[in-house]
C-alpha cells in the first residue's frame, strides 16, 4: 500500500469519526504511524485482525491465529472535544513526483516558506520526511541536519 492510501484512509476515518483505522502492516506504514504518535496526532497502534471493527479495540491475539491476508495494524485516532486532532493528511511527494529537499530547503520549509512548488508548513502542522536515517518529523529532520523525501504533511 503506498502512502497515499495511508493518508486518505485516516483523513477518511478522521472525517468519519472512526476511532480504529485498519491498515496493512508494511514497515513504511509503521514508520509514518510512528512518526504520528510521537506527535501526538494519533493514541496507540496496535496489531490485530479484520474480525474487528472501527469501533471496538483489536485483540492482539487474533494477530497470531489469523492468516497473512487477514493481519491488519490498527491506528487509534485521536479526539480532543470530541473533534479530531487530525484534522487533514496529505501526499506531498507523489509516486510519479517525488519531492527532496536538501538540509537548508527543509529547515525554510518548516519555517513557513514555500519551496520547490510546495507550500511552506502553517502553525500546527508536521510533515514526515523519509531520510537516510529513517524516517521523521521535519523539525527533526532540521535539528539532525538532515535533508530527504517530504512524504506527507499532517494538519
Amino acid at each position: 500500500m503506498l502512502p497515499h492510501e495511508l493518508c486518505s484512509r485516516l483523513s477518511n476515518a478522521s472525517l468519519a469519526r472512526h476511532r480504529y483505522v485498519p491498515l496493512l502492516p508494511t514497515s513504511q506504514h509503521l514508520s509514518i504511524l510512528t512518526v504520528l504518535l510521537s506527535q501526538g496526532f494519533i493514541t496507540s497502534l496496535s496489531y490485530g485482525s479484520t474480525q474487528s471493527t472501527s469501533s471496538t479495540p483489536p485483540s492482539v491475539s487474533s494477530w497470531y491465529t489469523s492468516p497473512t491476508p487477514q493481519k491488519r495494524l490498527w491506528a487509534e485516532l485521536k479526539y480532543r472535544n470530541e473533534r479530531p486532532v487530525l484534522g487533514r493528511m496529505s501526499l506531498v511527494s507523489s509516486p510519479s513526483r517525488k519531492v527532496f529537499m536538501t538540509k537548508g530547503e527543509v529547515e525554510r520549509f518548516v519555517l513557513g516558506n514555500r519551496v520547490k512548488f510546495v507550500k511552506g508548513l502553517d502553525l500546527g502542522e508536521v510533515a514526515v520526511v523519509k531520510t537516510a536515517h529513517g524516517w521523521m518529523d521535519a523539525r527533526e529532520a532540521v535539528k539532525k541536519g538532515l535533508g530527504g523525501e517530504v512524504v506527507a504533511r499532517v494538519g
